[in-house]
């Protein structure tokens, strides 16, 4: 049983009033009030009034949350192109035994217009798509691709693929139709061609923008917004979660 003679009620409820009478008067109310309960409703009152205020705060603070950032239009419309150019070049670099460039004597020359030109519009979209940004890291994805253009312009040429003065291409349809099989297949069809390497560019260049987009989301930079990190990995949470 607790002895009220042993018991520092003035340390444990901090009175610090000279009048010990006073205090002891004081001190046995408050006890009184722990044993009937009244004392801790009165705490739980007090916090939680707090705790509901902070819980106010905390949630106006959260309206900063990342759901609240949208990915960037251009950089999707970037990623949605170049996918399409992966895909194109592909069709046209395919090696299967069914491929465009399977066989020399069941060769389609139509078929292979139609692929190559659908190649060539899906590259002309994806510069254009890069074109509507200012990102540099996607800028220099595109810029690593339009250099093998560059490179490749006479031999494009040489099966009616012409590189225009803006960077992007055209194809003449009898010139490409009317081509040698073996040198067509050599710059579109194999896995060292002109479209194999543009299909491994545009690859670059997707992922740079699903990159670049998902750091514009959560925020700028290496470090997001409410400090939190997203890096080519994925989000990662806070850099600094695990200090504390």
């Amino acid at each position: 049983m607790l002895r009220l003679s042993n018991f520092n009620y003035g340390a444990f409820f901090g009175s610090g009033n000279s009048n010990q009478s006073s205090s002891i008067y004081r001190n046995l109310l408050q006890l009184s009030s722990i044993r009937s309960g009244a004392y801790s409703k009165a705490l739980k009152a007090y916090y939680g009034k707090n705790n509901a205020a902070d819980t106010a705060k905390s949630a106006s603070a959260s309206k900063y949350n990342y759901s609240a950032y949208a990915p960037s239009s251009e950089l999707t419309k970037v990623s949605k192109e170049s996918s399409e150019l992966v895909a194109s070049s592909k069709k046209l670099a395919d090696s299967g035994k069914d491929s465009l460039f399977g066989s020399k004597e069941k060769y389609d020359s139509d078929a292979a217009y139609k692929a190559a030109s659908e190649f060539v519009a899906n590259y002309n979209e994806t510069l254009d798509a890069v074109s509507k940004t200012a990102n540099a890291s996607v800028r220099n994805s595109a810029n690593s691709m339009t250099r093998m253009t560059g490179i490749m312009t006479k031999s494009l040429g040489s099966i009616g693929i012409t590189v225009e003065k803006n960077g992007k291409l055209s194809i003449h349809e009898e010139t490409i139709k009317n081509a040698d099989f073996d040198k067509v297949k050599s710059i579109l069809g194999t896995n060292g061609s002109f479209a194999r390497i543009i299909g491994s560019s545009a690859q670059r260049l997707e992922s740079a923008a699903e990159t670049q987009n998902r750091q514009s989301a959560y925020g700028t930079g290496i470090y997001g917004r409410n400090g939190s990190s997203y890096g080519p990995y994925g989000y990662t949470g806070s850099v600094f979660d695990g200090w504390f």
